[in-house]
């Protein structure tokens, strides 16, 4: 009786331990500037230009126009990712982004929107991988955006991408 209970607990246990990793599977950065062997994919729309920076990862990023008030935006293009829960963070180094209120949001293959994740106050931000919020994905391609509209109304203001990290 004492061994069929052990044995059973240990199942349990390894169960509940392979469903946890699921669902917080390794993270996968995608950078600005990806190589074709990550699998990722940028685009983007509007006034974004290309600069290096040895604070940016990677040593480049990509930034918008001062004062954007259009639909500047640009994206991160993930490949494929298993359906299950994650964390979008996105990597902020360089003192020229000074979006005080960049928004992100989340298209997952199959969706017909975009769901919002969050947003992050860039010129304040401290340097390195920043938090945005928490999303549930389905399997399949994925696509991040970052708006480059300052939402807080701050005027001349620019917004930073440079990597993202599911």
């Amino acid at each position: 009786m004492k061994k069929g209970a052990i044995l059973g607990f240990a199942l349990t246990l390894a169960i509940s331990s392979a469903l946890a990793f699921a669902e917080g599977a390794s993270a996968k950065i995608c950078d600005n500037d990806p190589t074709s062997s990550s699998g990722c994919t940028q685009n983007y729309g509007g006034t974004w230009t290309y600069e290096d920076s040895s604070k940016s990862y990677n040593s480049d990023h990509r930034i918008s126009k001062s004062g954007v008030t259009g639909n500047d935006y640009f994206e991160w293009r993930f490949p494929s990712l298993p359906s299950g829960k994650t964390t979008l963070e996105v990597y902020l180094g360089d003192s020229k982004f000074t979006n005080r209120e960049a928004d992100y949001e989340i298209l997952c293959a199959g969706w017909e929107y975009d769901e919002y994740v969050g947003s992050i106050n860039q010129y304040s931000a401290p340097s390195g991988w920043n938090t945005v919020g928490n999303i549930r994905l389905d399997s399949g391609k994925v696509i991040v955006t970052v708006w480059g509209k300052d939402k807080s109304g701050a005027s001349s203001t620019r917004t930073g991408a440079d990597a993202a990290s599911l």
